[in-house]
């Protein structure tokens, strides 16, 4: 029945229904050269929340605020003061913000820097500041009115995804106080949080904020339209800031860590370790970490990948977090997991390893981030990892053996980047290098990078590109271009190329799935910022992205719809339409050299979902996706059909829940098997006949992730998250490929049954103290259980690694 479906009327009234500019004519440029005045003060105000101590009186105040959202640009419902005062270590900031029924400000608990649960759940307030005035980067600020920080480091140059780094954290204070007339704000923080200028007299970009949760207005100084980009170009400025005496230098943390870790068998674990952040001056600063550990970070999900690629997991260690986005590029030349991986570099020359460690040990990492008077900014990332030995088994003249051999050699990781500024302060031209060097081993791998951006007409045209090459084994090059333009009144599109040659690898160091290939693609979008009828905003896109290899074959061609809309009750409804005519897949030959390209089936796909409004104690957001396809060669790729639900539930101010599970069920799909040798087989090569086999396969996977949080108070935390994983795969028949280029086959005759099931367990359990300010204690138990039945050797294989510690650090500064 789904294959009957005519898009063609859907994709006219997804256009047609958003059609519509938005009304605002206020030109949000003006609204940055709205100025703030800093008063020095002698003597500190008492960070209590409340807004009567002598200092205070001194403050200008600042209370012009304006909508961000939902009415962009018109005055807030509420009124909202501000004062900010500095002295010789600290800058100071007090919100006064009026409520006509204090009884309804909502003071949710959650753990620090858990901004989904922040930013439309409770009453908060905020501030940017950008210390270098650059209007490329700043840090953002947040407490909440149950005084939960958050924190955020931004870079303007990074990608969308990477321009806010959450995993940011500075030592700082705030308090806050309710009261007849609303609740009140205090915040101080010290000046070595930020870098800036040797300037006798600073000028510092800045903003400040307001979440109004009753009404869902976020109320902003001094304002910005919601049709520009960038955040830090439209901060107004904060003066009157002088003669600062240079910062303190010096901040140490040490930890030490003691546990046990049950696998094979019961291991006691003790450590120390020791993370440095030193001032090397106002605009730079030194980060080092000695025998790091992150037992803290929340467990890697179970996935099943089946494909011809590793899964790219994500970075959560906050060292390689914090400061990222600088070193991040459309071409991967840098992943920082490849520091620490599982070591895998030396293979043994025979036998089978049957034990090995998870990760490879970092020995120590340093990283510089800073800033030259003339605008140039440069990173530097090195880290040393220590050699790591596994154990084989092996047979030796009928007995078995076992014996240690090395898996990883002692390793230095380097990275390094610089960018400078031209033509305006918010456009750079940049370069990047990586280096990996093994001890005892002489193969290079090292990779190169030259990158600019060009903002151009007040911000709304972008012009980026990247080109980079490789020096290993084969030196091999890549590169991208995207241009993009954005209305500040309803549009946006943009278009984007790049390449590869077939020597591209930058796996040593960085994360790539495919090389000698293309691309190409356009996106237009078209959105309404303001609400109107039901609707608080309305956004559609249309895309279509092309991809292939240089000997003209297309791999890739996707047409995309995506239209969301948000209603004034504040539920949202989805919905994605993709058209995806006849291609090649090549996926294959990076399984196996001797394998071929095959077509791959037209396919269309429908996802749709809505949630329920998230400011309410119980939210629900199911979806629905399906995937048909048209056939090829009288065969089939097979449907794929997905549904699932994210639950959240919040029953106190303290405690919430969420549950989001999904299944999946792909019947018929033609999964990749092996290659077998034989004698009448379809294909042959130097070493003889063989044929390539595929099975139709019958996949059921149910995944599932729980998450608990309870806030005893706003530096005591308990987060669990559980991940039960089951997939169910039968192979049901086989068959051969008949051609290469194409995806004809015939019945084949393997001998092995591939069936398996998994049953995995992974989960993270977390009880955090700030017991001071930047000193914190860790009871962490993490669990990993995978479980594997096969079934041709009709048996269950187990592996695990649970282990419990408690880690305690202590923040010393000088």
């Amino acid at each position: 029945m789904f294959k009957k479906i005519n898009f063609t009327p859907i994709i006219g009234v997804l256009l047609i229904s958003a059609l519509f500019a938005n009304s605002s004519e206020i030109d949000s440029d003006a609204l940055k050269f709205k100025s703030i005045s800093a008063v020095r003060t002698n003597s500190s105000p008492k960070i209590d929340g409340n807004l009567d101590d002598a200092e205070w009186a001194n403050a200008i105040v600042l209370d012009d605020f304006i909508q961000y959202e939902p009415y962009n640009l018109e005055s807030p419902s509420v009124e909202t003061e501000v004062r900010v005062l500095y002295d010789d270590n600290y800058v100071y900031i007090a919100f006064q913000n009026y409520d006509p029924d204090p009884t309804s400000i909502m003071d949710r608990i959650s753990r620090r820097d858990d901004y989904e649960a922040i930013e439309k759940n409770v009453d908060w307030v905020g501030f940017g500041i950008d210390s270098n005035n650059d209007d490329m980067t700043g840090n953002w600020f947040m407490l909440t009115a149950a005084e939960v920080q958050l924190d955020v480091s931004i870079n303007e140059s990074g990608g969308w995804r990477d321009k806010y780094d959450i995993s940011w954290n500075a030592v700082w204070d705030g308090k806050t106080q309710i009261h007849s007339e609303g609740w009140s704000a205090e915040i101080r923080i010290p000046f070595n949080v930020f870098q800036f200028s040797k300037d006798e007299i600073q000028t510092w970009g800045g903003t400040f904020q307001r979440g109004y949760f009753k009404e869902q207005e976020q109320i902003h100084w001094p304002g910005r339209s919601k049709g520009v980009k960038n955040t830090v170009p439209y901060y107004g400025a904060i003066n009157g800031i002088k003669n600062i005496p240079q910062p303190k230098n010096l901040e140490l943390v040490p930890y030490i860590l003691a546990g046990q870790t049950q696998s094979d068998e019961l291991n006691n674990q003790g450590n120390v370790g020791l993370d440095l952040r030193y001032n090397l001056t106002s605009t730079a600063t030194l980060n080092m970490t000695f025998n790091p550990d992150f037992g803290q970070v929340e467990a890697d999900p179970s996935v099943l990948n089946l494909s011809a690629f590793e899964t790219r997991l994500e970075e959560k260690r906050p060292f390689f977090v914090q400061g990222a986005s600088f070193f991040n590029s459309w071409l991967r030349i840098f992943n920082s997991r490849r520091i620490g991986r599982r070591p895998n570099f030396n293979e043994p020359s025979s036998g089978d390893i049957v034990d090995q460690p998870n990760e490879t040990t970092i020995l120590s990492a340093a990283k510089v981030l800073g800033q030259t008077e003339s605008g140039i900014k440069y990173g530097i990332i090195n880290a040393v990892t220590s050699e790591e030995y596994g154990t084989r088994e092996y047979d030796l003249n009928g007995a078995v053996k076992k014996d240690q051999f090395l898996l990883e050699p002692y390793s230095n990781y380097f990275v390094g980047r610089f960018t400078k500024p031209i033509v305006n302060d918010l456009s750079t031209v940049g370069f990047m290098a990586t280096d990996l060097h093994r001890n005892g081993h002489n193969v290079k791998a090292s990779s190169f990078k030259g990158d600019w951006l060009l903002n151009l007409m007040d911000n709304k045209l972008e012009f980026t590109g990247e080109y980079a090459t490789t020096i290993n084994e084969e030196n091999g090059y890549a590169g991208r271009l995207r241009l993009s333009y954005r209305d500040p009144t309803f549009w946006e599109i943009a278009t984007w190329a790049g390449f590869s040659d077939d020597k591209w690898n930058v796996n040593a160091m960085g994360f790539q799935q495919k090389n000698n290939n293309w691309y190409s693609g356009v996106r237009v979008s078209l959105r309404r910022d303001q609400p109107k009828g039901i609707f608080l905003n309305q956004d559609v896109s249309v895309r279509l992205w092309l991809s292939g290899l240089h000997n003209g074959m297309i791999t890739r061609n996707n047409l995309e719809i995506d239209f969301e809309n948000k209603f004034t009750n504040y539920w949202n409804l989805g919905m994605q339409v993709e058209i995806n005519p006849e291609t090649y897949v090549d996926d294959d030959i990076y399984r196996d050299s001797r394998a071929f390209i095959i077509k791959d089936e037209a396919w269309r796909g429908l996802n749709i979902w809505f949630s329920t409004d998230q400011r309410k104690r119980y939210i629900i957001r199911p979806f629905y996706k399906i995937n048909v396809g048209d056939g090829i060669d009288n065969n089939s790729r097979g449907d794929q059909t997905e549904s699932g639900v994210r639950l959240t539930l919040k029953p106190t101010n303290n405690i919430s829940f969420s549950i989001n599970s999904s299944v999946e069920n792909r019947p018929g799909f033609m999964q990749w098997v092996d290659i077998v040798d034989g004698s009448d087989g379809k294909f042959s090569d130097s070493n003889g006949r063989y044929d390539i086999v595929y099975a139709k396969t019958k996949r059921s996977q149910t995944n599932t992730k729980l998450r608990m949080n309870i806030a005893f108070n706003s530096r005591m935390t308990f987060e669990a998250f559980y991940q039960p994983f089951n997939v169910d795969m039968n192979y049901e028949d086989y068959y051969r490929l008949d051609e290469q280029n194409s995806f004809k086959t015939s019945s084949f005759n393997y001998s092995e049954n591939r069936n398996f099931e998994i049953n995995n367990q992974r989960g993270t359990f977390v009880y955090r103290w700030e017991y001071q300010p930047g000193s914190l204690l860790y009871v962490v138990y993490n669990l990993n259980d995978n479980n594997y039945y096969s079934d041709q050797d009709g048996e269950w294989s187990q592996s695990k690694s649970n282990s419990i510690f408690l880690k305690f650090d202590y923040f010393f500064q000088s």
